[in-house]
């Protein structure tokens, strides 16, 4: 008999645990369900109220449809509407109120925040919100409005007004380039308002029951600008002299910038609209070809003469050796001390007489001012620029008032800058001995035949007079020059370019020398005043010393007689001593032609050197 096999009991547990399951599978099937019903059934969730402008419930919307909650809205909100308003602030303390009257019930607006509040929670979480088991409370204000067409015409026109009175333009940066800086004038931001962006905001404040609203413009920006992008600005290649696609020679072309580091540090210091400055950097260009190409016109020159003193003419003829052969590249500055160096013994010179305090002294390096002053005429006439130069406290004499420049190491000098755009060679030289002559020339480049004359105006002069001192070394019966004289002068230079056909292009200041006066001192014997024709020289007694032990008597003094007022004494005047008569100073210009040669010195002064005003000594 085939058997059957034998029934299996599943265990109790395996089912229990199985409808467990499925139980669960259900419950979290039915609670997801609810949550997707809660979603989508249109109801406010439970929590929604409506809230007056305190914030104060004012009915309960809760699981309201929308219809339900917009009827519940309308009603509370046609109540506060009159008293509703919006008041926008702006700029400095100003203020513009929306009114009530612009305005319209939106309950819509309230409602609709109630469902986006809503839509806002987790998907899980509706389920437990909508059974009480979660509680998020939603506020929806009884003062949320809208715009009434006409409403919204006004607050846009209202709007506007704002726009205006905040616009500030932007202002650019601007720039001049100068001769040794560029002035720069940083600009500023400015700023607008977003017309469309701010009436977005007035509606959600409205929406929300806002009653104020702030305002804000947003920056305009002007151009940017850096120390990099100024020197971009104001770069200019260095470029060499040389001959163009025509073969005319054409002119170098200083390079031109500004340190961006330097620049961007004073840029950023500087205060908007207000000028600041930025030194440029300039590079001379080198020089290209044959040298000779650009030394073949003679620009200037002068021929001065020397007094005949060795050691003068000395020191003159050492220092034009230095200046000898000096080439200044187009945009270069040339020193004259940097050129000759210190002129003292220690450095080759000699010492010359000299004036200091009255008296004559040795001086060094006397006469050095006889190649800065012929090197400054030459300058002049080459049309150079001149960056530093001082005239003389007296009248040289041996060139041009106003034409001379003094120098003092190291703190006086004599400068000026090659601006032809083309390098410039100087030759210098002395000939004849210490009477001779010192000859200066500029040679370089002038393609449109430049030439230029001065203008020299003598506004005044003052003569000098003499001047008695007694001196009981001075042997009776003779006197002793001991200070030559000076006419004193101001003299105003002007000058004069013309082009190659004669025609004046520019008359410009070039200088104001003021020459001090100086008397003529004349020593004498004292003995010899009466000779003179002058008042006699009261000395004091001499002092009498006691004998030591003796008392010391005073003596007594004798009385002068006194003659009858017939016999008195006629005194004698003194001699009224003529000044050197001077010509009346002129007005008319006194034209100073490059080809000039000027005449020596004809007072004995010239053998004395020149003075320099800021040591009271003369060189």
């Amino acid at each position: 008999m085939e058997g059957s096999a034998p029934n299996k009991k599943v265990p109790a547990a395996l089912i229990a645990g199985i409808i467990a399951a499925a139980l669960a599978v259900a419950a979290v099937g039915g609670y997801f369900g609810l949550c997707s019903w809660v979603q989508g059934n249109g109801r406010l969730l439970p929590g929604a109220a409506a809230v007056d402008d305190q914030g104060a419930p004012v009915a309960g919307l809760g699981k309201l449809t929308q219809e339900e909650a917009l009827a519940v809205v309308s009603q509370e909100i046609d109540q506060r509407l009159d008293q509703r308003s919006l008041t926008i602030e702006y700029g400095e303390g100003k203020s513009v109120v929306l009114p009530g009257e612009l305005l319209a019930c939106s309950p819509e607006a309230a409602v609709e925040r109630g469902m986006a509040a809503k839509a806002a929670q987790p998907f899980w979480k509706l389920g437990m919100l909508w059974l009480g088991l979660a509680y998020e409370p939603t506020d929806l204000s009884l003062s949320a409005a809208s715009f009434t067409p006409e409403g919204e015409a006004k607050a846009r026109q209202l709007l506007q007004e704002i726009a205006g009175e905040l616009y500030v333009a932007p202002v650019d940066f601007t720039y001049e380039v100068g001769e040794e800086s560029v002035e720069v004038t940083p600009g500023f931001d400015g700023q607008e308002l977003d017309v469309e962006a701010l009436f977005a905001q007035v509606l959600a404040a409205l929406a929300d029951g806002e009653t104020q609203l702030t305002a804000q413009a947003q920056p305009l920006p002007g151009a940017e600008l850096t120390g990099e992008s100024l020197n971009e600005l104001v770069y200019v290649e260095p470029k060499a002299p040389g001959l163009d696609e025509n073969g005319k020679l054409a002119p170098a072309v200083i390079g031109l910038s500004v340190n961006p580091e330097e620049a961007q540090a004073i840029l950023d210091g500087a205060v908007p609209g207000q000028p600041c400055t930025i030194p440029l950097e300039f590079t001379p260009p080198g020089t290209t070809g044959d040298e000779k190409l650009y030394y073949k016109d003679l620009l200037s020159e002068v021929t001065t003469w020397m007094d005949g003193v060795a050691n003068r003419s000395f020191n003159v003829n050492r220092a034009a050796e230095f200046c000898n052969g000096k080439v200044i590249q187009p945009g270069e500055e040339f020193s004259y001390i940097a050129t000759i160096g210190d002129p003292s013994q220690a450095n080759g010179y000699r010492p010359s007489t000299g004036y200091q305090d009255g008296q004559t002294v040795a001086m060094d390096g006397g006469g050095v001012c006889q190649v800065s002053s012929s090197l400054y005429y030459c300058a002049v006439y080459a049309n150079l620029e001149i960056v530093r130069r001082a005239c003389h406290a007296f009248a040289t004499g041996y060139i041009p008032n106003g034409l001379d420049a003094t120098i003092y190491y190291p703190s006086l000098d004599f400068k000026f800058r090659n601006n032809t755009g083309f390098p410039i060679k100087i030759v210098a030289y002395t000939e004849g001995g210490a009477s001779g002559k010192l000859t200066v020339q500029f040679y370089g480049s002038n393609p449109d035949n430049i030439t230029v004359k001065t203008e020299r105006y003598a506004l005044s002069s003052t003569p000098w007079t003499t001047v008695y001192q007694p001196d009981e070394t001075i042997p009776v019966g003779t006197t002793k020059v001991d200070v030559t004289p000076y006419t004193g002068y101001e003299v105003d230079v002007y000058r004069c370019v013309y082009d190659g056909d004669g025609q004046l292009i520019s008359r410009t200041f070039e200088n104001h020398s003021k020459y001090a006066k100086r008397d003529k001192l004349i020593l004498y014997n004292p003995a010899d005043a009466a000779s003179l024709g002058l008042e006699p020289v009261v000395t004091d007694p001499p002092v009498v010393e006691p004998t030591p032990g003796d008392p010391w008597v005073p003596p007594t003094a004798e009385p002068t007689p006194e003659l009858p007022p017939s016999q008195e004494p006629t005194p004698e005047q003194p001699p009224v001593v003529e000044p050197t008569p001077e010509l009346p100073p002129s007005q008319e210009p006194i034209p100073s032609q490059p080809e000039e040669t000027p005449s020596p010195d004809p007072t004995p002064e010239a053998s004395q050197g020149t003075w320099n005003p800021f040591t009271g000594q003369w060189e």
